[in-house]
């Protein structure tokens, strides 16, 4: 199989190749530039050479032009003045050009031999200087041809020697514009050539790159179309490159959310409950099997129709605010709705709603719940049945025992009045227990009357006080009730009884000479906290979240006296939660508080 090469390896061999032939052009404009300098430099020695050498001929032939006439051979001396400096500027005019021209071998060989031809020619005019001066050694005819003939055959060489290097150093120095111009001319050639390859070549890999990527990216947004089109997607691609991976992970994720439309269409269609989606406008537009059960209904009935027109008439209106708040305020939601079926029989039913703005639909699941209202409604019968049929008992019991105390009165016998006090005690009990059971039945059912009104908070403690001191006396404990002013809005007698038990209950678990405070405190908000503290053994962290419920009693026990219906708690809870407030309890590992929050008054 094919291995393919990532995308980034790509992209950086598209990068780095037209870098690497960029790298070359300059590498080849800087060679041809440096041979460029150097055919300059090579020229503007040449010059250098050929005007040091013209120099040099010029001193020469102004050396000879001083002495080429016999009058000047013998009457102007070598060792004046202008003979030293023209023989001066003859040798440090050799100077330089040796110094110049040291690193051509043949060129120095040729100044050096030039230059000691031409101090042999000076030797051999103080020669034939002197000489010519021996007048009686040669007659003058032989002097002047002497000396025309060394003098004429020393010069020639010399300058014959120099004009040769010159005439090659001037060739050289000629050719120099037109060597720039042949570098200047494969410089642009180069230039020329190289960009176009390399524009060619970019274009070509932009081509290759940009046609694989798209090709195979295009595949990919097909998919996507297949997908949501539920048509079969392109065979899978070949390769580990990024874009294959990208491939391989959506037939991956394709094939999980196949399985999960599959799970969920296999949870929706066998749910119990009846599940819907309903459009912006209350239509239904999917259910599930179950609504045959529900409604007597096939899901091909039910779409097109309109929510409301399941719903009776006495639940219209709230349907139809629920669905506008549902919208409104984009939350998730329920509501109990009565529905009416095929059969035209009614059922209550609780809706779970979620609106989707981004779908523009509400998401339904609708569960029966006409069971539990029965089961409820029976057990309501039942507890009303039962402490009716209870209480009327208990009275006339009560009623008994009162006239068995006034008949006792006058009784020796202690079991007598002990007997009687037994018996009224427990009936008591009774009794409260079955008034506690109706109000929580009553608080639940929502048919407890509240008569919401205006009062202070120092009038319940004063009530509250005188129906707890008793009890509080019997047992030991003191009560201490802070003075409190603060007025809140709420129902008096159930916010006395709320007080009343949390007090009963702190005197029940404090210890004997120990106090419970009764104290109040208003919040920054709309709420008032009145706080009941004991100095008991405390309730264990693991108990504190449990305290409120029925018929719960602590582990540790620790109270004076048993037998509490284990209502009080669940039936302070229940009242405090009716005002809108909270109720909770705290311990720290000695002693316990119990606060409760109501409004404040507004006046």
């Amino acid at each position: 199989m094919r291995t393919r090469i990532s995308l980034t390896t790509k992209v950086l061999l598209f990068v780095s190749v037209p870098l690497l032939i960029q790298l070359g052009l300059l590498a080849a404009l800087a060679h041809l530039q440096k041979e460029a300098e150097d055919a300059l430099q090579a020229s503007a020695h040449s010059k250098a050479v050929s005007d040091k050498i013209h120099e040099i001929i010029s001193d020469i032939f102004n050396f000879s032009r001083r002495y080429r006439s016999n009058e000047a051979l013998e009457n102007t001396p070598l060792d004046d003045d202008i003979g030293r400096m023209l023989a001066a500027k003859v040798w440090r005019d050799y100077d330089d050009l040796k110094e110049i021209t040291k690193s051509q071998p043949e060129i120095y060989s040729t100044v050096i031999a030039s230059e000691r031809t031409t101090r042999q020619a000076l030797e051999l005019y103080r020669v034939i200087k002197e000489a010519w001066n021996q007048r009686d050694q040669l007659s003058h005819a032989e002097k002047v041809l002497l000396a025309r003939r060394m003098r004429q055959g020393k010069m020639d060489k010399i300058v014959n020697q120099l004009v040769m290097i010159a005439d090659e150093q001037r060739r050289v120095y000629d050719k120099a514009p037109e060597e720039q111009g042949e570098f200047r001319k494969r410089a642009q050639t180069i230039m020329i050539a190289l960009g176009i390859f390399d524009l060619a070549l970019g274009v070509f890999l932009a081509l290759f790159l940009t046609r694989g990527i798209t090709t195979r990216l295009q595949k990919v947004s097909e998919n996507t179309t297949n997908l949501a089109a539920g048509v079969p997607l392109h065979p899978l691609m070949e390769g580990n490159d990024e874009i294959a991976n990208l491939d391989q992970v959506f037939h991956k994720m394709a094939i999980e959310l196949k399985e999960a439309a599959r799970k969920e269409r296999a949870v929706v269609e066998n749910a119990v409950d009846f599940i819907c989606t309903l459009d912006a406008n209350n239509r239904l537009v999917a259910a599930n099997p179950a609504s045959t059960t529900l409604l007597g209904m096939e899901p091909g009935e039910l779409v097109g129709k309109y929510a409301i027109e399941l719903v009776s008439e006495t639940d219209k209106n709230k349907a139809t605010d629920f669905f506008a708040r549902l919208k409104e305020d984009e939350i998730s939601a329920s509501v109990e709705l009565e529905l009416i079926t095929a059969g035209k029989e009614s059922i209550d039913t609780s809706w779970s709603a979620h609106w989707s703005k981004a779908e523009d639909s509400i998401f339904c699941v609708v569960h029966d719940i006409s069971e539990r209202r029965r089961i409820e409604k029976l057990k309501q019968e039942v507890t009303a049945m039962i402490t009716h049929d209870l209480r009327s008992p208990l009275n006339t019991v009560v009623n008994v025992l009162d006239f068995f105390e006034r008949l006792t009165a006058d009784s020796q016998d202690e079991r007598v009045d002990r007997y009687v006090s037994m018996g009224r005690r427990n009936t008591d009990r009774m009794l409260s227990l079955i008034n506690d059971l109706l109000d929580i039945e009553k608080i639940k059912s929502g048919n407890m009357n509240v008569e919401i009104k205006d009062f202070s908070l120092g009038d319940c403690f004063l009530t509250c006080e005188e129906l707890t001191a008793a009890a509080a006396e019997e047992v030991g404990v003191n009560l201490d009730f802070t003075d409190c002013d603060t007025r809140v809005s709420a129902d008096q007698n159930l916010i006395d009884r709320v007080l009343t038990n949390l007090v009963s209950n702190a005197i029940r678990y404090s210890p004997k000479g120990k106090a419970v405070q009764i104290f109040c405190k208003e919040e920054e908000g709309d709420f008032a906290t009145i706080a009941v503290k004991d100095e008991g053994q405390g309730i264990p962290e693991d108990e504190l979240p449990t305290v409120f419920e029925r018929f719960k009693q602590l582990k540790s026990g620790g109270a004076k006296n048993k037998g509490g219906s284990g209502l009080g708690l669940t039936i302070c809870k229940a009242i405090v939660e009716m005002h809108g407030g909270k109720i909770w309890a705290e311990s720290a590992g000695q002693g316990s508080t119990f606060l409760f929050t109501i409004p404040l008054s507004k006046n």
